[in-house]
């Protein structure tokens, strides 16, 4: 089972952000993931038209359909109001290994993971 908090200290780390770490025999990984992303990613896993625009339903749809919802617990802070990006640290599962940890950081980095190259529009009028 996952278990899924947000919390609301500031990140002044730079862009991509990627730290790796090991407490307690445990492993997490902090990425950076796209909201926008894993919103189109849950669309397309439901067939739906529209969801509530929730990132952490929509990031469970996607670990869900990824069949690791219960290998990793995640906590996520705020996105910035400029911003798509989101930082999320998971945590392995204390059943899996770190090879079986990398495959899922990976998969999950390949399927909603932040792009930091800006948008068109804001390389116009930036």
């Amino acid at each position: 089972m996952s278990t899924s908090t947000i919390e609301s200290h500031p990140r002044s780390t730079p862009y991509p952000l990627k730290q790796r770490r090991v407490s307690n025999g445990t492993v997490s990984e902090t990425i950076d993931l796209s909201e926008s992303r894993a919103y189109d990613c849950a669309l397309q896993i439901l067939g739906a038209y529209r969801l509530t625009g929730n990132f952490a339903v929509a990031l469970q749809i996607v670990l869900d359909d990824l069949g690791v919802l219960d290998q990793v617990a995640f906590e996520m802070e705020p996105r910035s109001l400029l911003s798509d990006c989101r930082h999320v640290e998971f945590r392995a599962s204390e059943n899996i290994d770190n090879g079986r940890f990398d495959q899922i950081m990976s998969s999950i980095k390949n399927r909603i993971g932040f792009d930091p190259t800006p948008r068109l529009w804001a390389r116009l009028f930036g």
